[in-house]
């Protein structure tokens, strides 16, 4: 942040400490004085600044509020400023009417506040019309007066007459002011400081005599804090409001009851009110300069993201400027939404499923929706069969670039048509984040990452298109500068299996001590990875000592050349392993990757219960950031806080819409409202329209006017066996807190729903101690203490007492077993939280019922 302090005149403290602050705060500010600036206006060329002869760039923000004589040129100088989109505290226009103390209180007695009864006295004002007018004593004071300048009470008419022709003999070229003496104000004032456009604090300024009339601090008055009342704070803002006062001082008068306005000064000194206020003044001026900046910034955005018509005017801006756009496009959600529905429909209208459903006519988001009911994954699949065998233009516009293949939560492959606008869209939001991401961690790229991906091309379909993984894609459509920052080759990938694949990656990453990002959908999945390093640290180590890849890995011939060819020995960092596992008896990630910064992972949903798994072997410091709300079918939120899954709606890339969990008709993205649930409906470009993705989704505040939204559980994760209805994410949280409070270490947990005997069952794989009846216990309790419905139930016996079943060890790692397949790895399978029936049941050690 850079700006100019425009002052003229001797040092003075005020001076002294603004810049002083400003340096603390990382703020290069120049004290300027007006008249080294020389402006050259020319209608062929930008307006050329010339400083002392130099010609410099304007600044982000000029304070002229410690200006000491606001001339035309300098009134002409912060004009021009303005003009250039400087930043100007105070304003040319408020320079202009504080400057002129009639001027003010025209303006202030015109919007009918108080002030004080005044007199423009004229060569031609006769002593008798001011007295007989304003009685006497009379104030008399110089239109431009400060700190108390130019200021005398006069107490006879023979005192004012005389005052007169001194003035007239001396050819005094100031304008005159008379004023009412307000006698319950004598010697005594307030002053309330006004700092970006608000008041801000107030102080008693008194005469140290009995007999001064005067109150300024910098005339010898005192200073003492005095208490902000609503009438004081209302009067204020009214003046700031009309004066447009930024940062200033308000003089206000006691008279009777309340107050009458003295005058509005934009050159305040703030030293009196820091005597008496812990207020440190220019620190907060700063603050506010910041902020005005940054609401200007945001302003500039927001229009430039409302001109957007096309996802084409996207391409080729620069990380920055997206996350810039984006920031815009939180401030204007209706508008931004309904152009991205628009863009889609323009783009697709000559598609089969554009002209049956008349895309070329539709104007609305109402009309839209009257035209296209909500869509299912049966509805979509004839169309993403046909574009399997070769047809196109039928979502979208040509053909798939790729297809991308999941197995969603019932198991089944589905291949999803991926566009070349869809594609663009998803990178579009991965650059966001990944921006945000390194906003948070700035040195993230000063070392290595880890991504928990699976290989970007699985195969191809019959007519030849491209089949893959979306985390691959992602991985595959990032930067070349990330890309170089892997931690290892992308031919680890390319691992027959998990196991095979998890070696691999810490083969590599393990011998890189500066790996600073772990990056992955499932927290499940990188306690393994992180577990398998201790599991076989001692062939780990040998491969890193020798430069070699285990003979005992399963590697085709070719992937083990390829990958061989990027080992070396490396004795030393071997030797270092070794002597951490012998510190710990253990190999943590705390210990061979230090600086390791950020965790990026789902925090929420029913999978954020893996997390407590995690974070154990974590080093303190580290930051967990959502790795950002999604499925294979688009990319939907932007998180931008550690510790927190919400984050505001991918609203550049996609047309959404959200469906009340109670009914009714879905709503638009900038009719949610704070902590309800919605099912999400998605629109895309890449053929997906009015599409029921089957999540439920919380909103958690707002950035702007953009819902923050998380993902909460699958609308099929929901235990509703007599109308409970509790979801998968409330019943993980409730275990993990009891599960804590006895101190049980678990694996993996899942709740049975017995429909049959109408009772629940909580199936636990422990580590260590398992949970006893008593937790039970506790566990009923915290449900009925916390789930009104399910209390009810309970209490009407139509839910009968849960049970507990402990399943023996390895119970996890054979739920994913039975879910692996060729091309399907373990980041990819999301274990259900509700399930039916007891999953492996054969894996029961024993139940314990509620006592």
């Amino acid at each position: 942040m850079h700006g100019w302090m425009l002052y003229t005149g001797q040092e003075i403290p005020e001076l002294t400490r603004a810049c002083q602050e400003a340096g603390a705060a990382g703020v290069r500010l120049e004290v300027v004085d007006p008249k080294d600036v020389e402006l050259v206006l020319d209608p062929e060329a930008p307006t050329r600044l010339l400083h002392k002869g130099i010609e410099v760039a304007a600044p982000m923000f000029a304070v002229a509020a410690f200006v000491e004589e606001a001339d035309a040129y300098n009134l002409a100088l912060l004009q021009q400023l303005e003009t250039q989109g400087v930043l100007c505290v105070n304003r040319a226009e408020t320079l202009k009417r504080t400057g002129d103390k009639l001027l003010t209180l025209q303006l202030l007695a015109a919007a009918g506040l108080p002030v004080p009864r005044t007199i423009l006295v004229r060569p031609e004002t006769s002593p008798a019309f001011i007295r007989e007018t304003l009685g006497l004593p009379v104030v008399i004071k110089v239109l431009d007066g400060s700190k108390g300048h130019g200021v005398s009470l006069i107490h006879s008419e023979k005192e004012l007459e005389t005052l007169l022709e001194m003035l007239d003999a001396a050819r005094c070229q100031s304008a005159l002011l008379a004023q009412e003496f307000i006698a319950d104000s004598r010697g005594r004032d307030l002053r309330v400081l006004v700092i970006d456009g608000r008041p801000q604090v107030c102080m008693l300024r008194q005469n140290r005599s009995s007999e001064g009339f005067k109150s300024n601090v910098s005339a010898g008055g005192s200073a003492n804090d005095y208490p902000m009342s609503e009438a004081i704070r209302e009067l204020s803002q009214q003046v700031i409001d009309i004066i447009g006062l930024n940062i200033g001082g308000i003089d206000l008068l006691f008279k009777g009851d309340g107050f009458v306005v003295g005058e509005a000064n934009s050159m305040p000194g703030f030293q009196g009110i820091e005597s008496c206020n812990a207020l440190n003044v220019p620190a907060e001026i700063l603050k506010s300069i910041g902020r005005q900046l940054q609401a200007r910034a945001k302003a500039r955005f927001r229009r430039q993201a409302e001109a957007l018509r096309s996802l084409d005017e996207l391409r080729g801006k620069s990380e920055p400027e997206l996350v810039q756009l984006f920031m815009g496009a939180c401030g204007s959600v209706e508008r931004i939404q309904q152009q991205v529905l628009l863009d889609i429909l323009q783009r697709n209208a000559h598609t089969e499923f554009g002209q049956t459903h008349g895309f070329e006519a539709i104007r609305s988001v109402a009309e839209f929706r009257r035209r296209v009911p909500v869509r299912e994954w049966p509805d979509v699949a004839p169309d993403a069969l046909r574009l399997e065998q070769g047809a196109k233009d039928l979502l979208f516009a040509g053909q798939p670039t790729h297809f991308i293949s999941t197995t969603g939560t019932t198991g089944a492959f589905k291949n999803i048509p991926e566009s070349a606008e869809g594609e663009f869209a998803k990178s579009l939001v991965s650059r966001i984040r990944t921006a945000l991401l390194i906003k948070l961690a700035p040195k993230l790229l000063d070392g290595f990452f880890i991504p928990l991906s699976n290989p970007a091309v699985l195969g191809q379909t019959a007519c030849g298109i491209p089949v893959g993984f979306a985390s691959g894609l992602t991985l595959a459509g990032t930067s070349p500068e990330i890309q170089r920052r892997l931690a290892f080759p992308p031919a680890v990938l390319q691992a027959p299996d998990r196991e095979t694949l998890d070696y691999l990656i810490l083969r590599f990453a393990l011998a890189k001590p500066e790996v600073r990002l772990l990056v992955g959908n499932n927290p499940g999945r990188m306690t393994a990875l992180l577990e398998t390093a201790d599991q076989h640290r001692d062939r780990l180590i040998d491969d890193i000592a020798h430069g070699t890849l285990s003979a005992a890995l399963p590697l085709a011939s070719d992937l083990r050349a390829t990958l061989e060819r990027d080992l070396s020995p490396d004795p030393e960092r071997a030797r270092a392993l070794r002597d951490m596992a012998a510190r710990r008896g253990r190999l943590e990630p705390r210990d061979y990757w230090p600086n390791l910064r950020v965790i990026s992972c789902w925090l929420g949903g029913t999978i954020g219960r893996y997390l407590e798994g995690l974070r154990p072997l974590l080093p303190e410091n580290v930051l967990l950031v959502d790795c950002g709300y999604g499925a294979s079918e688009g990319k939907f939120n932007v998180p931008m806080k550690p510790g927190v899954s919400a984050g505001p709606l991918a609203i550049l890339g996609y047309f959404l819409e959200f469906q009340p969990l109670d009914g009714g008709e879905p709503l638009l993205a900038h009719e949610l409202e704070d902590g309800q649930e919605y099912g999400l409906i998605v629109t895309s470009y890449s053929g997906l329209y009015r599409y029921n993705l089957h999540d439920i989704v919380r909103v958690s505040g707002f950035t702007d006017q953009n819902p923050n939204i998380a993902f909460v559980s699958k609308t099929r994760d929901v235990a509703n066996l007599a109308g409970e209805k509790l979801s998968g994410a409330f019943l993980a949280e409730i275990l993990r807190q009891t599960l804590a409070e006895h101190q049980v270490r678990w694996r993996h947990f899942c709740l049975v729903a017995d429909a049959d005997q109408h009772r629940y069952a909580f199936c636990i794989e422990s580590e260590g101690t398992p949970p006893e009846a008593r937790w039970l216990a506790d566990m009923e309790q915290a449900l009925v203490a916390q789930a009104e419905p399910y209390r009810l139930l309970r209490g009407q016996e139509l839910l009968q007492p849960p049970h507990l079943v402990l399943m023996k060890t390895g119970w996890l790692d054979r739920l994913y077993e039975e879910r692996l397949r060729p091309g399907v790895t373990t980041a990819q399978i999301k274990l259900p939280m509700i399930c039916e029936s007891v999953p492996c049941p054969d894996m029961i050690e024993r139940v314990l019922e509620l006592s």
